[in-house]
């Protein structure tokens, strides 16, 4: 008897980072243009590039609805082009615009552009259409429009592995209901309307096998990794890519790549990068290594997954836009997990094992998340799969355009370091095939982490879960070493961040505000959702309880003592917090699993020793206030 209650134990949850999409006009899809009251129809009327359409029909490879929300800008063409006053920097324009609906191969957005290329003239080369990385999940090169009869086959390239967590509060949509009570018509309210839609709220906790959330957190990451090709050799970037690039393109052709490889953008000779924010630059980059006592810079190297591969030019598109601008003929590395020279891991030690550092800086990587929830699991005396046409009550949904908004990272003396993230979702894109008439069907096919996603070894690398690594750091695996002083009696310690994001919802002259229907995917397309989600002022605080068997903590902090690594100049005035699963002697140094952070910035503002009423051990909860956070990992993962 199938259970007739969605169950908590048959849910699935992943995530990826967001990220653009380019489509280059002619040279991906022909375009033509055609405007209806506030509204702007894109309409592709012909596909040069398969790996983002459909071979026939011209379908783009998105969801139905999945991109409303996202905002679009322009790129102009030599021949009949757009015109100036429709481009985000240039005539008196300065226009983004907002997509309000996507099927098929049509796209519209608002409001209603002003260029004189609308009717029945296709846009010429070079008019290029850039959806922003923001509230855009990433392109899943194998889905196409779902149809009636058949599994569900509509999809994103959301597939990554969220943690070892147990429960996760989602962001539910609310209605911000105004009401008004109007005099003359007595006590009771007059008049309801419904206002903003805010998709706030989530959080989750993870016990920590990896440092991957921390990069959400702090908002920056940068590689190291053995210099090896595991794929091919002797690729370099075809032109300058600059930041916010969600392609590259290479010099070399691309055929032993696949989707699935990963890119490793190896800029040696480029400028060293800041990773520090409230000083200038002077110690130098950042070595690769664990113990280094200071650096400030590092060279931007950078690892992004390839998820589609065009077969029109040497192009690849990218899970993550690019943090930094890469010089032309920058030398870059092709990575896949089960070749030779790739990352592996066996009785506790990495062979080839991808250093990261992370920081914070200006801003941070938005993701989406996917959720599915369902009353049964294969069930042996129906035909019908989960998911599938036959399954009338499956509810998948994704969360798109999340940023962190706080964390809380912790660690006592019984248990596994744990991380607590708080975040916001921009909206909500829901399945709703299953409303639509006259035949219902579903739409999305939501991913089973380990059913078909991270269902072998390699896999499993893959999607951030590799065996061997699923294990999360315990508190025996760390040691705390504060202003050079190893601490060696610690209970519990606690940092907390902040990363000041706020949602914003704006006056953004949609046409769609009034109009909604319980079949929409994402309702009054987008229009009642936040528009914008923007990085505020950070803070850091760190507790810690220690056992007091020195009071020098407490005239540190009585003196008003400054620990910082610019003050000293030797890098011993910080506070490192190590954690090193299963080191065994010297077989693993090197090649464990590790992470390290490192505050080299700080004050100690409570230091109190109480006398305890059990007449027991001293305590002492120290108060540490930081300016920035850097963290070191070392794992198996390619990139966060």
């Amino acid at each position: 008897m199938p259970s007739t209650v969605y169950k908590g134990d048959i849910a699935e949850v992943s995530f990826a980072p967001e990220t653009g999409l380019v489509i280059r006009g002619v040279t991906d899809a022909t375009m033509r243009l055609s405007n209806s009251d506030d509204i702007t129809t894109i309409t592709f009327t012909a596909e040069s590039n398969t790996t983002l359409f459909e071979a026939s029909g011209f379908k783009l490879k998105y969801p139905k609805n999945m991109l409303v929300g996202s905002q679009v800008v322009w790129e102009k063409g030599s021949s009949t082009a757009v015109d100036d006053d429709d481009l985000p920097n240039s005539g008196t324009g300065g226009k983004t615009f907002t997509i309000v609906e996507n099927s098929g191969a049509t796209i519209k957005i608002t409001p209603a552009m002003t260029t004189s290329a609308l009717g029945t003239v296709d846009l010429g080369a070079g008019n290029n259409l850039h959806i922003l990385p923001y509230k855009t999940p990433p392109i899943n090169v194998s889905s196409s429009e779902a149809s009636s009869g058949t599994p569900a086959t509509e999809g994103c390239k959301i597939d990554q592995f969220l943690g070892i967590a147990s429960t996760i509060t989602l962001p539910e949509t609310k209605v911000d209901l105004k009401r008004f009570h109007v005099v003359g018509l007595g006590r009771d309210t007059s008049i309801q309307v419904p206002g903003k839609m805010i998709t706030e709220g989530g959080s989750f906790e993870v016990n920590m096998h990896t440092a991957r959330w921390l990069k959400y957190c702090l908002g920056n990451e940068l590689l190291e990794i053995a210099d090896n090709d595991t794929i091919g050799s002797g690729f370099q970037l075809s032109g300058i890519h600059n930041a916010g690039a969600s392609v590259v393109d290479l010099n070399n052709a691309t055929t032993s790549i696949a989707v699935g490889d990963y890119i490793d953008i190896r800029d040696e000779s480029g400028d060293s990068v800041p990773i520090v924010s409230d000083h200038e630059p002077d110690a130098g980059d950042w070595d690769g290594t664990f113990t280094q006592a200071k650096f400030d810079t590092a060279k931007p190297h950078e690892c992004r997954r390839i998820i589609g591969k065009s077969e029109t030019g040497n192009r690849l598109y990218l899970d993550e836009p690019l943090r930094y601008r890469h010089a032309s003929a920058t030398p870059v590395k092709i990575r896949r997990y089960g070749s030779s020279n790739s990352i592996t891991i066996s009785s506790n030690t990495i062979t080839n094992p991808a250093t990261h550092l992370l920081f914070s800086r200006s801003t941070l990587p938005s993701f989406c998340m996917e959720v599915s929830q369902r009353r049964r699991d294969l069930d042996s005396d129906e035909s019908a799969t989960d998911g599938g046409v036959g399954d009338t009550k499956e509810l998948t949904r994704v969360y798109r355009g999340c940023k962190v908004t706080d964390f809380s990272m912790t660690v006592d003396n019984d248990a596994a370091l744990r991380l607590s993230v708080n975040f916001n979702s921009a909206l909500c894109y829901t399945d709703t095939g299953r409303l639509e008439s006259p035949t219902p069907f579903t739409r999305y096919g939501a991913h089973r982490m380990f059913d078909d996603i991270a269902n072998t070894d390699v896999k499993r690398l893959e999607s951030g879960i590799g065996v061997g690594t699923q294990k999360p750091f315990m508190f025996y695996n760390g040691s705390v070493q504060l202003g050079g002083v190893q601490v060696a009696q610690i209970f519990t310690f606690t940092l907390t961040g902040t990363t000041g994001v706020v949602s914003h919802h704006t006056i953004a002259g949609s046409s769609q505000a009034a109009a909604s229907t319980i079949t929409d995917q994402v309702p009054f397309a987008g229009s009642r959702n936040a528009n914008l989600m923007v990085e505020g002022q950070t803070t850091y605080e760190m507790t810690m309880e220690i056992a007091v068997d020195d009071p020098i903590f407490f005239h540190k902090m009585r003196t008003g003592a400054e620990f910082s690594t610019n003050v000293d100049g030797t890098g011993a005035n910080r506070v490192l917090i190590e954690f090193e699963k299963n080191r065994i002697g010297s077989t693993s140094a090197g090649n464990s699993e590790k992470m390290l952070l490192i505050i080299d910035d700080f004050y100690i503002t409570e230091a109190p020793i109480q006398i305890p009423e059990d007449k027991g051990i001293v305590k002492s909860n120290l108060k540490i206030m930081a300016k920035a956070v850097k963290v070191i990992a070392r794992d198996t993962l390619h990139k966060y």
